[in-house]
């Protein structure tokens, strides 16, 4: 069975770039894999890579298949899908209908993001031409709402202290510092992408990207040699150095990390 922290994973370990066919005559021609795996190809693909990477993982049947944001944005509202609040994996209305991405996290102030048609943080407007992350405060007038589809696995963690899906509605999620460490010694030997505890480690290695430490394509809830990596320059960053610096979280190092980016370290 699929669950929201396998579509998670699956969106961010989408490399960031530019997808979009070129030709001489259009220029970006908004032509993608997405498209063609939709059905629908050359038009504005925002909601395309939306659905996309719920059908990637088995779960297309808990969503529209539409191409427009107001469609999905309707839709929501009449399945009691729609919420003011962030969610993991709910779709982003921004601007009343005139894009979309996928939720990858949040805390009390912030929301992250990931989609398609879109640009780099910080680049120039304009047609969007491939895939990128970003990061939004929570009260940005141009965010409109959030499809919440309901997961088979139950809720993901949720803001909204009312979720028709029976989330508790906490701002900051939890991580284990035990189920950190059992990862850290399991996935590295295990095949590739394996997953011992893949909730707690995504929230880590989000965290770790946010600090650029761990590129995106590597965020996906495995604490392999790569996160591994990255957590010990985070160690070196705190002043740590030779064994202290192992890329193995400890409690304090876990904890100054989760102080800057919103969750909580318990046993």
């Amino acid at each position: 069975m699929a669950t929201w922290d396998d579509l998670i994973a699956h969106v961010q370990s989408v490399p960031e770039g530019v997808y979009e066919g070129w030709n001489a005559t259009d220029g970006y021609d908004n032509h993608t894999k997405w498209g063609a795996e939709f059905g629908e190809d050359g038009v504005s693909w925002c909601v395309i890579f939306d659905w996309c990477m719920y059908n990637d993982v088995g779960l297309a049947d808990i969503v529209p298949k539409v191409d427009n944001v107001s469609a999905f944005a309707a839709w929501a509202r009449t399945h009691g899908g729609w919420s003011e609040y962030p969610s993991w994996g709910a779709w982003v209305d921004f601007g009343n209908g005139q894009h979309t991405e996928i939720v990858v996290r949040f805390d009390a102030h912030q929301v992250w993001t990931k989609g398609g048609n879109t640009v780099p943080t910080g680049a120039a407007g304009g047609q969007g031409k491939g895939v990128y992350s970003h990061v939004y405060d929570r009260r940005d007038s141009h965010i409109t709402g959030y499809f919440a589809p309901r997961f088979p696995d139950g809720c993901p963690p949720t803001a909204d202290p009312h979720d028709y899906r029976g989330g508790s509605g906490s701002a900051e999620p939890k991580v284990s510092l035990a189920n950190v460490l059992d990862a850290a010694r399991r996935d590295p030997a295990a095949p590739q992408g394996s997953a011992s505890h893949r909730t707690d480690t995504l929230i880590v290695e989000q965290a770790l990207g946010a600090e650029g430490l761990l590129p995106s394509s590597w965020i996906d809830g495995s604490y392999g040699t790569k996160t591994i990596d990255a957590y010990a320059a985070y160690q070196r960053r705190l002043g740590y150095s030779g064994a202290d610096a192992d890329g193995i979280p400890g409690q304090r190092s876990l904890t100054s990390l989760g102080a800057h980016h919103g969750f909580q370290v318990v046993k």
